[in-house]
């Protein structure tokens, strides 16, 4: 038996009967097994792609501290005057899908149209919305993960990939590190946690069970950090006056450098054992 007290471990006695941590994400034995299956597992036809995103996002939700991250929100906002202007706003946007097919081809208004009309998708509204129109964002937290999912279709589009399982690793990382590059670090911490959590399982996954996909997860780790570590904050973007711009034109406007596309689309099939994994639906309102 190797003795690990000659590297600083110390038994820590207890008489609970459960996992105790000083990590709030260890201590939560839901949040505990999703990773850990997530990380280890294959993807199958009763489980597939999209499955891990539910499970850690709903052990997700018990984790975290809502009090603390409005907190910090609010502690920016005195900090950020730019940022306290954004969230003062509490722009929502209300186009339609019919409202993108006048934009000419090639035009980011309209690859997001083409996109929507490709999948036959409608724009999807936050549920709050869809129950009652009139509904707003009731703190800065509810505002920001509104925004955010409004916003999360377009970076998939100025990063140059598709809406496979597989392409879901540049907006991640762009968030990831944008955010961190953009926000106080603590704050920043709390923002990208969930993002943390949904995409670093990937990693381990692609490297036990599907290494041909690993070359393509590598390169969209590099194309994320790029783009997030030039643009400007994107948390505070606003899309739509960018609709009628081509793509190198809108990425210009952020400060995204030209992107030449990627379509993993064959990657994430071999990732999703033959599927290609769920293409979502669109999620800006």
């Amino acid at each position: 038996m190797d003795d690990f007290s000659r590297l600083g471990v110390i038994d820590t006695p207890t008489d609970s009967s459960v996992l105790v941590s000083s990590s709030r994400y260890l201590n939560n034995p839901r949040l505990g097994d999703a990773m850990t299956t997530a990380m280890l597992r294959r993807n199958g036809p009763d489980r597939r792609v999209g499955w891990d995103s539910t499970n850690i996002v709903r052990a997700y939700w018990e984790v975290r501290d809502t009090t603390e991250i409005n907190r910090l929100l609010a502690e920016e906002r005195r900090q950020n005057p730019a940022f306290d202007a954004f969230m003062g706003e509490r722009f929502i946007s209300t186009f339609t899908r019919d409202d993108l097919a006048g934009y000419a081809p090639g035009t980011l208004g309209r690859i997001f149209y083409d996109y929507l009309v490709a999948g036959d998708l409608d724009i999807a509204l936050d549920p709050r919305l869809r129950a009652d129109p009139a509904w707003r964002p009731a703190t800065d937290l509810e505002y920001f993960e509104l925004r955010s999912a409004q916003t999360h279709d377009f970076e998939h589009i100025l990063g140059g990939v598709g809406f496979d399982a597989m392409a879901e690793v540049v907006p991640f990382w762009m968030r990831i590190e944008n955010w961190n590059r953009n926000m106080s670090p603590t704050l920043a911490g709390e923002m990208v946690a969930v993002h943390m959590l949904l995409i670093m399982p990937m990693f381990t996954r692609v490297q036990l069970h599907y290494p041909a996909a690993y070359a393509t997860l590598s390169d969209f780790v590099e194309r994320g950090i790029r783009i997030g570590r030039s643009a400007t904050p994107l948390f505070m973007a606003r899309y739509e006056p960018l609709f009628a711009l081509s793509l190198d034109e809108a990425r210009a406007a952020l400060n995204i450098p030209p992107m030449e596309h990627y379509d993993s689309s064959a990657v994430s099939t071999i990732f999703g054992e033959g599927a290609p994994g769920t293409v979502k639906k669109a999620k800006a309102a």
